[in-house]
């Protein structure tokens, strides 16, 4: 692997990073919770493994190369724990006793971690590459048809432990190679909760999952199903069609049920009927593609419906919001997400799709998900509305954006940060059939942390912007009606904003208030496959002459990077005009 040097500006970036994300990438102490962006009130903490202490280890050093193991790791540096009896060691700020290790080992290769709590054998982890390297160009998946970028994507996986006893605060906690080529990212601890016990209203299941549906249509209609501490091995999706139903466990790290089908569309949870609800669960699958699988969750919900305390890994995607049976509800309305771990998964880590509205997913994390992380597609002609996505953090997606929005009316990203993607940090474009952005209302991106986003070469060998705009005519002919404030965007990969015009006619209504882009062109001059003699690490390109408008106020650029000569490249601005104004409030 290249290893890049640090140089001075990204030093002084990531030092100012680890004080201004930390808090809200771990737990938060403001006192204007409000005011914090990201899953700031995560119960756990996160460790670099660069920042523990090293033996017989070495640092990948940061590159942003795609060739690079590296570059899909947070910050893009990580630790080589290959030696045998190799280590890295850290010190507790809080006490825990669940520990999430993020790690690589190459395809078809395995590895065994032992892990010391003070000095004492508490656990050993077992790593497979048997969910991570994804090749996109070979794997005949029909969302690949036309994928150029070779580069293996997902080579990063996770895997989890519950200590025997928690670790106190200024404990230590070390990871020690017993076998296998391994390079560690990060770890997060935490303090597991209490199990969740049932209350004497719920019907508990005591059965090993392979009946559990069984269990369902004749006893747990309309009731609050119960699944004790332990893992439950189901080979079917699990349906839920009648009204006030319920599944929920004991909490995410006692709960699993484990899907083992094969088949298509024949795993996770679906429901379809009003007020379902699921909680305190670890889904997971022994599915390892995009292909052939399967949703964590799908379906309809409704105002009386939670999801909740949901840990979803190594679906097809996390969550599909939309009916797609034979039911009464035609989409999805009024429900809440919340509290959710959606990750590793090969697409999408949510999708409010086919008419969803008034829903909010918020306090989440989003990380290694192989599509857009947060999104919301008004497929088969239902228009979505009135959806918000707030308080989340979506990390090291290998695959389009941290947060898009595809058309309808009034959605809206609030207080959320996406950092260290491959592509995209927030999309919005009409590229996709379906209803396109209304003629009224307003869709808004506001309070948002952009972090080592968007690339000259995205699967395809398209650059994207950090935050990117195309216009088509897949749905409708015109982006509009969008609202950027109070925006930061860091160390953008390549360009910070791109406004691109490949069919339709352009970008209407667009406002861009109090954005501060800091760093561009950081991969410059990797990633350039096809060898274009293109500047690159504009703070803002237009290009391919789209009609429309856009006003600003309060625009900064500073540090830009890579090959370009100014911050604003505007040649390719066509008819579209951008008008300056004045006297934008600044808030929160």
């Amino acid at each position: 692997m290249i290893q890049n040097p640090l140089n001075k500006e990204i030093m002084r970036t990531l030092k100012t990073l680890n004080l201004i994300l930390g808090a809200a990438l771990c737990l938060s102490t403001s006192l204007n919770a409000q005011d914090e962006r990201g899953y700031y009130d995560a119960p756990y903490l996160r460790y670099e493994a660069d920042q523990g202490a090293l033996t017989n280890a070495t640092i990948a050093m940061m590159s942003f190369n795609q060739k690079d193991l590296q570059s899909e790791a947070s910050e893009q540096v990580c630790v080589d724990l290959s030696a045998k009896d190799a280590s890295v060691e850290w010190k507790l700020k809080k006490e825990a006793d669940g520990l999430v290790v993020r790690y690589s080992v190459p395809d078809e290769k395995s590895g065994v971690v032992d892990v010391y709590a003070d000095g004492k054998l508490v656990g050993t982890l077992n790593l497979t590459s048997y969910w991570s390297w994804e090749y996109l160009t070979t794997n005949g998946n029909p969302n690949n048809v036309a994928v150029k970028n070779e580069n293996p994507k997902m080579r990063f996986d996770e895997v989890r432990l519950k200590l025997p006893s928690k670790i106190a605060a200024g404990g230590k906690i070390k990871l020690v190679n017993k076998s296998g080529d391994i390079h560690l990212d990060f770890i997060e601890l935490e303090a597991v909760p209490a199990a969740v016990q049932a209350t004497a209203a719920d019907l508990v299941y005591t059965g090993d999952g392979s009946d559990l549906q069984v269990f369902i249509d004749n006893k747990g209609g309309g009731k609050s199903i119960y699944l004790p501490a332990g893992t439950y091995n189901v080979n079917r999706e699990l349906y839920f069609g009648v009204p006030g139903t319920k599944l929920k466990g004991a909490g995410m790290w006692y709960s699993t049920v484990n899907f083992t089908s094969e088949d298509y569309l024949q795993g996770g949870l679906r429901a379809n009927a009003k007020d379902i609800s699921f909680l305190d669960l670890s889904l997971t699958t022994t599915r390892n593609s995009r292909s052939s699988s399967y949703k964590g969750i799908n379906g309809v919900f409704t105002s009386g419906s939670v999801i909740k305390n949901l840990w979803v890994e190594h679906f097809e995607c996390g969550a599909w919001i939309a009916q797609y049976n034979i039911g009464d509800i035609l989409f999805a309305d009024g429900f809440t997400v919340s509290n959710c771990r959606f990750r590793n998964n090969y697409a999408d880590g949510i999708n409010l799709c086919k008419g969803t509205r008034n829903t909010t997913v918020e306090h989440c994390s989003f990380r290694n998900n192989g599509d857009d992380d947060m999104a919301i597609w008004c497929a088969d002609g239902l228009e979505c509305m009135n959806n918000t996505f707030a308080y989340s953090t979506a990390e090291n997606g290998w695959r389009s954006s941290g947060c898009a929005i595809y058309g309808g009316t009034n959605n809206k990203a609030h207080h959320i940060i996406v950092k260290d993607h491959v592509e995209c940090g927030i999309r919005v474009n009409n590229n996709y059939p379906g209803v396109g952005f209304s003629e009224k209302g307003m869709h808004e991106f506001s309070n948002i942390t952009i972090v080592r986003c968007g690339t000259f070469n995205d699967l395809f060998y398209n650059m994207v912007g950090a935050i990117d705009l195309m216009c088509n005519s897949l749905a409708g002919t015109k982006v509009q009606n969008i609202k950027f404030s109070n925006i930061d965007v860091i160390d953008a990969k390549d360009n910070a904003i791109l406004m691109n015009k490949i069919g339709g006619k352009g970008f209407y209504n667009l406002v861009f208030e109090n954005i501060t882009v800091d760093g561009t062109g950081r991969e410059f001059p990797y990633n350039n496959e096809q060898k274009k003699d293109w500047p690159r690490g504009f703070g803002m390109i237009i290009i391919q002459n789209p009609a429309g408008n856009a006003t600003s106020c309060n625009i900064v650029y500073k540090n830009r990077g890579g090959s370009a000569m100014v911050d604003v490249d505007d040649n390719g601005i066509g008819s579209f005009t951008l008008t300056e104004v004045k006297d934008c409030v600044k808030v929160k």
